[in-house]
């Protein structure tokens, strides 16, 4: 059986304190620091800098708004720089959607527990399907609604998730 928590892979692979060093004092996105994504083979690298891209551009729109009300430049721009919230969940949000992409190519056909959400607002359809079982490939599964962060137990004789061989967990 494999436990599949979006929280503790985020933890791993996407923690917030990385997505956060993406970010420039000037609203730009610091594409060294995506390197962490080179060594997620199952991670498209361009999907992921194309969500932190726009995250960045509404970033941008949301300084000058702020200007235009009569806030200063740099007021409303170390706003954003030491709470890249958005930054963080959109990213966040990319990987785990890429994650449920990969378990539903490599685990098609099996079957899962749906497990509870980390979320605060957990989704209220999603809390329906919480300790019961499906198949994965078939219907909605956690993870394929943008923003989902719900888990899942697949029932398989495995203990560790595997995305592209890798044995990732």
């Amino acid at each position: 059986m494999i436990t599949y928590l979006p929280e503790k892979l985020l933890s791993k692979i996407a923690p917030a304190s990385k997505i956060k060093k993406m970010l420039t004092g000037k609203l730009t996105l610091k594409r060294a620091a995506l390197s962490f994504i080179d060594d997620i083979d199952f991670l498209d690298k361009k999907d992921v800098t194309r969500v932190a891209l726009n995250t960045v551009n509404a970033y941008k729109k949301r300084v000058s708004s702020e200007v235009e009300d009569g806030a200063t430049k740099s007021e409303a721009v170390a706003e954003i720089k030491d709470d890249p919230a958005l930054l963080i969940q959109r990213v966040q949000n990319e990987v785990v959607t890429q994650v449920s992409d990969e378990i539903r190519k490599g685990y098609h056909g099996e079957f899962y527990v749906w497990l509870p959400s980390d979320a605060n607002e957990p989704d209220p359809e999603h809390q329906l399907n919480y300790g019961k079982t499906f198949q994965i490939g078939v219907g909605e599964q956690p993870g394929d609604r943008y923003g989902c962060r719900c888990g899942m137990e697949i029932l398989v004789e495995d203990s560790q998730l595997d995305l592209t061989n890798q044995g990732e967990t």
